[in-house]
């Protein structure tokens, strides 16, 4: 991974064609970090926009982690912001699943922002490349992260939104894809969520609803592209049931304990097995939620 700073003028070779749709709009100039072929070579139909809350909740950025994963490993490329939250878990995914990622920033494309962001910066940079309009060294100020959604919208052939509030800035890269042509998806949420207002209402107005990975997937590539497998390892029946009662909406040791009549410590055994095994996830309060991986032999449709 290096830090130097590269560029790409609008009208060289390497600037990304899809930029163009933005018109007068379009960035005069690309600053870069990392790969530069990662832009140079952009193809906007194989390429995917996720953007989302920073304060999302467990169930968003699992979400986005996971369809991060899936369509990298698939070959489509992810962008995203950075952010906290559902960006940081996109990105995240997409570098799991093997593939590109990259990261329009507000700042310099060689200033981290968050700070708290630097590792994941570093792993965006070995593999893909942290991009901006900003010059070198500028960090970012009032207005620009409004301001670099256009961007994000530009270079994705769909924009996904896993979780947004109303008003939201996500919900902005929404409007400048749509007035692009582009497509727009919304993952579903719990109706009693603010964090899923925005992304409820965009399925509610038109927009196509985000099951996962196949269904991106679906739209881009055509019906019946599939995306790599969802399996994870063999589950025992105990750790089956234990599994199911968090989809059922047992949230935490001592609730899937009660629901299936088992000792707490047993449980919570269960529960760890569970999480390092892929199938369930835990916030930081200690409440699980189910991934989408599924057991062998109960393959669906996403």
């Amino acid at each position: 991974m290096s830090d130097a700073v590269w560029a790409i003028r609008r009208g060289e070779p390497g600037y990304p064609a899809a930029l163009a749709d933005l018109g007068t709009a379009a960035p005069e100039r690309l600053f870069g970090c990392g790969d530069r072929q990662a832009v140079e070579g952009h193809q906007l139909e194989h390429t995917v926009t996720v953007v989302g809350s920073r304060r999302a909740s467990s169930y968003g950025r699992g979400v986005a982690e996971e369809l991060g994963r899936l369509l990298a490993a698939a070959g489509l490329v992810v962008v995203s912001g950075m952010a906290r939250g559902i960006d940081a878990s996109a990105h995240r995914g997409a570098l799991t699943g093997g593939g590109t990622t990259l990261a329009v920033l507000g700042g310099g494309a060689d200033v981290v922002y968050p700070a708290g962001q630097r590792r994941l910066y570093g792993d965006i940079l070995a593999s893909g490349a942290a991009i901006s309009e900003a010059p070198p060294g500028r960090r970012p100020g009032p207005g620009a992260f409004p301001k670099r959604n256009r961007i994000m919208a530009a270079l994705g052939a769909i924009t996904v939104v896993v979780e947004a509030a109303q008003p939201s800035g996500s919900l902005i890269t929404t409007r400048q894809a749509l007035d692009l042509g582009r497509k727009v998806g919304a993952v579903p949420g719990p109706v009693t969520a603010r964090v899923s207002e925005g992304t409820n209402n965009l399925i509610v107005d038109g927009a196509f609803l985000i099951r996962g990975a196949q269904d991106v997937l679906d739209l881009l590539l055509g019906v019946g592209v599939e995306a790599v497998r969802r399996c994870g390892p063999p589950l025992e029946p105990d750790l089956a049931r234990v599994a199911g009662a968090v989809e059922l909406g047992s949230r935490t040791c001592d609730a899937v304990a009660l629901a299936l009549g088992a000792s707490p410590e047993a449980t919570a055994v269960a529960l760890a097995q569970l999480e390092l095994l892929g199938y369930l996830r835990a916030d930081a309060g200690g409440r699980y939620s189910r991934s989408a991986l599924i057991p062998p032999g109960e393959e669906t449709e996403p």
